[in-house]
């Protein structure tokens, strides 16, 4: 269903592009976690190399952003295509079975994605309404509980969601608000969980135009 999405999305912008006006730009902008503590089953009991060891996802930080988009548009409708490079940083505290906290018990783990959202929104004047749907494909990631043989802390590799929100324009400028949902859960410790709210984030960022 999910790839049924994006391959409607993609006729469509194939056939606004025969007759559209093209925009390409550059943006640049902050997110919110995409992983909160409250979506986390904490503490989450581990077996690793014979230990117990409880794991508590302390801290997600904010994550930054940067891309090209390019704008076709036909009138009042456009549909907007993007690459965007992200990272983001998730902390957790890992504990032994027992209670006792370890000797280097804060471990964090970043993660770098490739954000291919396939916007479709409507223009008034300075005012954009957006929205269409999003695909994460994960670079890599540079993580300390790699430490603890047998576990594995890993956010799928690809996963799909949702973009949604509103933008301004000021001649060569432009500023965008989103919420992002995404439909996939999240693995940890090689099990999948749902969280208590499926995943999301808000999304801020400052756009040129060409």
């Amino acid at each position: 269903m999910k790839k049924v999405i994006f391959l409607l999305a993609f006729l469509a912008a194939a056939n606004v592009a025969v007759k559209a006006q093209f925009t390409f730009g550059l943006k640049l902008g902050l997110s919110t976690p995409d992983v909160k503590p409250a979506d986390f089953p904490n503490p989450l009991k581990l077996k690793t190399t014979g230990d117990s060891l409880l794991v508590k996802l302390t801290d997600a930080n904010y994550g930054f952003h940067g891309g090209i988009w390019v704008r076709a548009r036909m009138g009042r409708f456009f549909i907007q295509p993007e690459v965007v490079f992200n990272t983001s940083t998730v902390e957790y505290n890992f504990k032994k079975g027992n209670g006792t906290a370890l000797a280097d018990s804060l471990r964090t783990e970043k993660f770098n994605n490739i954000d291919v959202p396939l916007l479709l929104g409507f223009k008034f004047g300075t005012f954009r309404l957006n929205g269409g749907p999003v695909a994460h494909f994960r670079l890599d990631n540079q993580s300390a509980v790699d430490a603890f043989k047998n576990f594995t802390s890993t956010f799928k590799n690809a996963a799909y969601g949702y973009q949604a929100g509103i933008g301004l324009d000021f001649g060569s400028l432009g500023i965008d608000l989103r919420y992002e949902g995404n439909f996939d859960n999240f693995k940890f410790g090689g099990n999948e969980y749902q969280g208590s709210t499926s995943p999301s984030r808000l999304l801020v960022s400052l756009g040129y135009a060409f």
